[in-house]
């Protein structure tokens, strides 16, 4: 089988050194009497061979031939056996190394005789169809393995390039079996040349294409940079006539503001509504007005007799006018125009199931106290106390239950306006004339 490892990692044990060795030689022969290698029964036959091939290696001229890969030894190898020569040529398929005198290439030592296993490893070479010669190197499961370029060779061997360094066995201070390949040089066959020519102008073209396209690409470009900056131009002459417009825009609105803003808010008019003296307000604003009964008008102070009117013309000169604002006063104005509406919906909502209540009232009979009879304080209070809540078409729903109807205020005798407003704890109105009385019941329909 194969020989059992050297016990030394550094130096070799040496039965004699070779003169140039020097005092290197003296440390391995110290060593070698201090510990003797291990050898194997199989290795008693000696260790007479040297590192070079054996009868299937022929020896030759130490000169390099076309096409065939060798192997040269190392610059720093110092053989043990004169007979190692320099170079080993790779002429078959399939190269064997070992101490086995069968072996392609017989590496034997006086040195370190144990350290090369019995078949060592093999060099192999691999021929594929397109595509050049490789040699592969494999250990044969030797002891003390194979190094390439100071790596291990592994079970999947190791394919070998030009000026890869062999080493086998272990590395020593000393090397004897450490290898350089080189690769054969093969003159390219003409259609080889052809080929290579033929893509040389291939690549060149390809170049050329190339640059020609670059140059397409950067005149392309220099074509959107122009077109950039003349749309940048024009965006910059837009902006400034946009800029011109609107600062035109806002001192137009600036001057209608004050004449569609309302008096009590101060803000634009929202749901206008329209009084007596054709002054206009916010509908909430003048509504909540009213309900103070502060019937006068809040700018001129003239009396307001009736209930304000919804201006829509003028809503619309308010959108139009809106809708050349900022986007932040656009949006705030829309909330206000929500908020109004929402409150508009729950009024409507509220009459409604008034209405119904009432209407249901009505329909089953229920006796109420009325408008045109002598109220006492109980009543007058119960029907403070059910009124209050209520405004506009509500409130006028609610006070028909007792008969105070639009109808019946335009339809009194003057007596029973009297007792209406002895009822309603409008005494302050007793000594007015009769219009004004109707007037203000119909005000107090509304407000109160």
């Amino acid at each position: 089988g194969v020989s059992p490892a050297w016990p030394l990692a550094g130096v070799a044990p040496a039965a004699e050194a070779a003169p140039s060795l020097g005092a290197s030689s003296a440390v391995g022969a110290a060593a070698s009497a201090a510990a003797p290698p291990a050898v194997s029964p199989e290795s008693s036959r000696g260790g007479g061979g040297s590192c070079s091939s054996s009868s299937a290696a022929v020896p030759r001229a130490h000169s390099a031939a076309p096409g065939v890969a060798f192997l040269r030894l190392g610059a720093a190898c110092r053989p043990s056996q004169p007979a190692a020569r320099p170079l080993i040529y790779l002429e078959g398929d399939e190269v064997s190394f070992g101490r086995l005198p069968t072996s392609t290439v017989v590496l034997d030592s006086t040195k370190v005789p144990q350290m090369i296993s019995r078949t060592h490893g093999f060099l192999r070479r691999r021929r594929r169809d397109g595509e050049p010669q490789a040699w592969i190197l494999t250990d044969n499961g030797s002891l003390n393995g194979i190094l390439v370029n100071d790596a291990p060779v592994g079970p999947e061997g190791h394919s070998l390039h030009s000026g890869d360094v062999i080493t086998f066995g272990r590395k020593i201070q000393v090397p004897e079996f450490e290898y350089v390949f080189e690769a054969p040089h093969v003159e390219a066959s003409p259609a080889e040349v052809a080929a290579a020519a033929a893509a040389k102008e291939a690549a060149a073209a390809g170049a050329a294409a190339a640059e020609e396209h670059f140059r397409e690409q950067m005149r392309r470009i220099e074509e959107l940079q122009k077109e950039l900056e003349a749309e940048r131009e024009a965006q910059k002459a837009e902006t400034a006539a946009m800029q011109k417009r609107q600062s035109k825009s806002a001192l137009n609105v600036s001057e209608l503001h004050s004449e569609l803003a309302c008096s009590i808010c101060q803000d634009w008019l929202v749901h206008a509504a329209t009084v007596e003296c054709s002054h206009t307000f916010c509908w909430a604003c003048i509504d909540k007005w009213l309900l103070h009964k502060k019937f006068e008008c809040p700018v001129c102070r003239a009396p307001v007799t009736r209930e304000p009117v919804r201006t829509r013309a003028v809503e619309a000169i308010v959108r139009k006018t809106v809708d050349k604002l900022q986007i932040e006063q656009k949006e705030e104005y829309e909330e206000r125009v929500k908020a109004a509406e929402a409150a508009h919906q729950r009024s409507q909502r509220l009459h409604l199931e008034l209405e119904k209540s009432v209407t249901e009232a009505e329909r089953k009979g229920k006796a109420f106290f009325t408008i045109d009879q002598d109220w006492k304080r109980k009543e007058r209070d119960t029907f403070q106390r059910g009124v209050k809540d209520y405004t506009g078409d509500t409130r006028e729903t609610y006070c028909r239950l007792t008969k105070l109807t639009v109808q019946w205020i335009h339809s009194a005798q003057e007596d029973k306006l009297q007792v209406a407003l002895h009822n309603l704890q409008l005494q302050a109105f007793l000594s007015s004339p009769v219009e004004q009385i109707r007037q203000r019941l119909l005000m107090f329909l509304r407000y109160g």
